[in-house]
């Protein structure tokens, strides 16, 4: 069984909340996080504070460590995504070779196979990334793939939907939220668009897994929960204690108005969200059920019921 845990992003929305679970199952683990900390290093715990993007020889951090968990990432400044995203993890994931790690849990992004509007999308599918961050995901996942083949470092690639809970910082859900208090929020195109979305609770779950189960070694597993959208602003709106609100505008006219209006910086109905409210695809998480045996524990209704009151407190 692997005892000694490296992990990426400890600070992070994510990485925090994989290190309470990790202490808490008793393993050992050398968090990293790059910005000072108010947390002390105890029985089983040690910070290291460094940033991955620093010319650092990493061995010395690494020689007695049995797995990696990266969950480390820049997901807003778009110059810096290559960098971090994939040199320095590359930079990171030699060093774990020349170290003798023996495994490397690396959190990817469904964002890797494309923006996909509809249809049943499962690890088979072939990456095809639009964006800067999502393709510096996909890009260091192949490399991952590739470079493990040939040293024997065992992996294992999580990828999750829309990840949300407590700590968040991605501020997107909050912007529903205020829409649906001000009365503002309108759902478009037909009924039944697709909330994919996973609470971070099922994705620290699925990094456990990875970590402790013996068949997580070399696979691709996708994390997520399906809901209608309906469903999803329903419970922002019970969450607060409002009426779910019905309004709804056809998607050709959303697609007009976010195209005319796409030259002013602040207009909130932006193209790329017309696409996220009319998605009709979903994600198969069968694969990581069947072979892990993980199970979802907070469905999209719920976790956002819960997410809009601790947003009120």
């Amino acid at each position: 069984m692997y005892k000694t845990i490296f992990l990426t992003g400890a600070n992070g929305f994510i990485g925090s909340a994989f290190l309470k679970l990790a202490l808490e199952n008793g393993y050992r683990v050398k968090a990293l996080t790059r910005k000072a900390t108010q947390q002390h290093s105890k029985h089983g715990l040690e910070f290291i504070k460094a940033d991955l993007l620093s010319d650092i020889n990493w061995d010395e951090f690494l020689h007695d460590v049995d797995v990696i968990v990266h969950t480390a990432a820049e997901i807003t400044d778009v110059s810096s995504m290559c960098k971090l995203n994939y040199e320095a993890s590359l930079q990171l994931l030699f060093s774990a070779i020349n170290s003798g790690v023996e495994k490397w849990i690396q959190l990817s992004s469904v964002g890797a196979f494309g923006p996909i509007q509809k249809g049943l999308v499962d690890e088979a599918w072939d990456d095809s990334p639009l964006g800067t961050y999502e393709k510096t995901k996909s890009d260091f996942d192949l490399k991952l793939k590739e470079v493990s083949a040939r040293s024997g470092l065992k992996f294992c690639i999580i990828r999750p939907s829309n990840v949300y809970g407590p700590g968040m910082r991605n501020h997107s859900i909050q912007h529903m939220l205020a829409t649906i208090k001000n009365n503002l929020f309108f759902f478009i195109g037909p009924e039944g668009a697709s909330a994919n979305y996973v609470h971070v609770q099922d994705v620290v779950q699925a990094l456990d897994l990875c970590v402790s189960h013996p068949r997580a070694a070399n696979q691709v597993y996708i994390v997520s929960a399906w809901a209608t959208m309906e469903e999803m602003v329903s419970g922002l709106a019970e969450g607060v204690s409002l009426t779910t609100p019905s309004r709804r505008i056809p998607l050709s006219v959303a697609t007009l108005v976010a195209k005319i209006m796409q030259w002013w910086p602040r207009w909130p109905l932006t193209q790329s969200r017309v696409q996220a409210m009319s998605v009709r695809s979903r994600y198969s998480t069968e694969k990581i059920e069947k072979e892990l045996g993980w199970k979802l524990t907070v469905p999209v209704q719920a976790g956002m019921r819960e997410f809009a009151k601790d947003s009120c407190q």
